[in-house]
């Protein structure tokens, strides 16, 4: 597409991974040690070669490893570890790199306790010294990916329950007028497990300029198949160019009670008991322009997700990683990273 702006995805050349440190107590069990060791196994994993950046809230700053690899740390005040959702997106214009960010209401209100997801977009865009657009729409970073060349699949569902005093078209068009020149494909649907109501990046997430991989099963059975079925035929719409890779979708799981114990109960965040179905989507990867990290579940079809991605992206190093600490609080590896344009940190 011919002009000097371009949206910045998730596999452009140059950029760093940005990772946050856990420590809610009503969300990760055991004072957030099984997610920090998770998310410490995680980095170990990263080649040596990955740059990433770890982001700390100022009162936990020296409450972390140092030694493991060095870590440009971030010190931001955040609330959850969430960093897809809260921070901004990019692209670069003739005046150089510049970010938009939308409002935040914690996932349509399941967790209340966000007054600083709510302004970590504006507080890192000016720690790094680089101009911030505020939107008010209601949007977390979960609910867009795009192929850098103006190709976007957004989730709609998400977005209506966001912004109930506004219409689908009237969402649709503040989108249009958000991303100028983009070409927007709009899906309604979610997964049945799927806490934040519709993301897309648990159903579909382009992992280059010409690839998408999506969820899909054939279970009529399945909760989610009408869901699939319509994100099939959503997916189809996309130009031909484009290499559609379906990975199989598991049934939702549940956790055990050993994996329910020690999360503090609130008023301000979802009751996380052993009732709570949980989200096991391979789409939700990690990903650089060198590097994908494929989440694994300890299910019968990790092997054939993990090499369906392999197939389809030979060029990459790819990577099998358990993902299921991170589920158990209500996200994947795509949620807990985000994207940090390398020219953004001087």
């Amino acid at each position: 597409m011919a002009t000097t702006e371009r949206w910045l995805p998730d596999f452009s050349a140059d950029q760093r991974i940005l990772l946050a440190w856990p420590y809610r107590n009503d969300v990760w069990r055991e004072k957030a040690e099984p997610a920090r060791k998770a998310l410490l196994k995680l980095i170990a994993q990263l080649p040596d070669n990955t740059l990433f950046s770890l982001v700390v809230p100022a009162n936990l700053g020296s409450d972390f490893p140092r030694t493991l690899k060095p870590v440009h740390c971030i010190e931001i005040d955040y609330d959850d570890i969430w960093l897809r959702d809260i921070g901004p997106l990019w692209r670069h214009t003739e005046s150089g790199l510049e970010a938009l960010s939308f409002d935040f209401d914690g996932w349509g209100g399941i967790q209340q306790a966000i007054a600083a997801d709510k302004c970590f977009a504006r507080k890192l865009c000016t720690q790094l010294k680089r101009p911030l657009h505020q939107s008010n729409l209601i949007a977390e970073g979960g609910a867009f990916t795009h192929n850098g060349n103006g190709c976007w699949l957004v989730g709609l569902t998400c977005l209506k329950r966001r912004n109930r005093e506004l219409t689908g078209n009237e969402i649709k068009s503040a989108l249009g007028q958000l991303l100028p020149e983009q070409c927007l494909y709009f899906f309604e649907g979610s997964l049945s497990a799927d806490e934040t109501g519709g993301h897309i990046d648990n159903m579909a997430l382009f992992v280059d300029s010409d690839t998408l991989l999506y969820a899909t099963t054939d279970n009529e059975t399945h909760p989610d198949y009408e869901t699939c079925q319509l994100l099939k035929n959503k997916v189809r719409e996309l130009p031909e160019s484009i290499k559609k890779i379906p990975l199989p979708l598991p049934l939702p799981q549940l956790a055990t009670k050993d994996e329910r114990l020690g999360i503090e109960l609130t008023r301000l965040s979802l009751e996380r008991t052993v009732d709570l179905p949980l989200l096991c989507s391979y789409v939700n990867v990690l990903q650089t322009n060198e590097l994908v990290v494929v989440p694994q579940f300890g299910l019968a079809t990790d092997h054939n997700a993990l090499q369906a991605i392999c197939r389809a992206l030979p060029e990459r190093q790819v990577i099998a990683f358990d993902a299921r600490e991170f589920v158990l609080g209500g996200g994947g590896l795509h949620c807990i990273s985000h994207n940090l344009p390398s020219s953004a940190i001087e």
